[in-house]
């Protein structure tokens, strides 16, 4: 009786190691399979034209797996162009756009979302900006665009 309750005992545990094994397996081949969603920001809307002491929008979308976040994002811009391709690794003070807004600068912000800033203008001429976020180490940024600060006689005001 002890040689079959040990057979039986070897038996089960070699079904069990068997089952545990495979359900093994099975979960790694899934996490292989998974794809992370892409991260990136892109510029959704922004205005052409400005007058100098209004403000103009600016929507952007940060695209992420809803279990990343940003602990900032904004608007950075200035009055020199800086038009090369930047990277993950480009931080903001890498770049050198002196002007951005405080709004998104400190929080836990849920990916993806969109996000928007006013931004009031007080000086006429060209500004260049981009979008950017921080996600984990990543440094996220859209190309670099534009938008003309008028004064109210070039909108056809006086």
């Amino acid at each position: 009786m002890n040689r079959k309750f040990i057979l039986y005992f070897f038996i089960c545990a070699l079904f069990f190691i068997s089952l545990v094994s495979y359900n093994y397996l099975v979960a790694q081949k899934k996490i292989k399979e998974t794809r992370p969603s892409p991260l990136g920001i892109s510029l959704e809307s922004y205005p052409e034209k400005v007058v100098t002491g209004q403000t103009g929008t600016f929507i952007w979308h940060i695209d992420g797996s809803s279990d990343l976040f940003t602990p900032k994002t904004t608007i950075y811009w200035g009055y020199t162009a800086s038009p090369s391709a930047l990277t993950q690794n480009d931080s903001p003070e890498a770049v050198g756009y002196p002007y951005h807004q405080e709004d998104y600068s400190h929080g836990i912000f849920s990916l993806p979302d969109f996000f928007d800033l006013d931004i009031m203008f007080n000086k006429n001429g060209k500004i260049y900006f981009r979008a950017y976020a921080k996600v984990g180490n990543n440094h996220l940024w859209t190309d670099e665009k534009t938008v003309d600060i008028i004064s109210n006689t070039q909108n056809g005001h006086q």
